[in-house]
């Protein structure tokens, strides 16, 4: 039950501010950038709690932004989708970034 009452804050913390998973650089940034693929987080026991689909600051390039918590951590991995147009292109990677306390080094 108590996973259930935790998808909606997360859905507002995806949803809240840019919809990129790249992290402020600034040292009040609440999402640090992590090295680590949305796989990797699943193969080490993290769930996907959430997830979004939103066109992307480009039209032609949607975005699919997946929540992922693990205990009291929490990520947020960013995957834009290559529209047909752009099916040629290479997409970039998945971008994810970690839920950090804000104003801290």
């Amino acid at each position: 039950m108590h996973r259930t009452r935790s998808i909606p804050l997360l859905l507002a913390l995806a949803c809240c501010g840019e919809a990129s998973a790249q992290a402020d650089r600034s040292p009040n940034a609440q999402w640090r950038r992590a090295d680590t693929t949305l796989f990797d987080l699943v193969q080490n026991g993290y769930t996907i709690v959430a997830m979004t689909s939103a066109p992307a600051r480009s039209p032609a390039s949607p975005e699919d932004t997946y929540i992922l918590q693990k205990t009291n951590s929490v990520y947020r991995c960013v995957e834009t989708r290559a529209a047909e147009s752009a099916a040629t292109r290479s997409t970039p990677p998945l971008r994810c970034a970690e839920l950090v306390k804000p104003y801290s080094d």
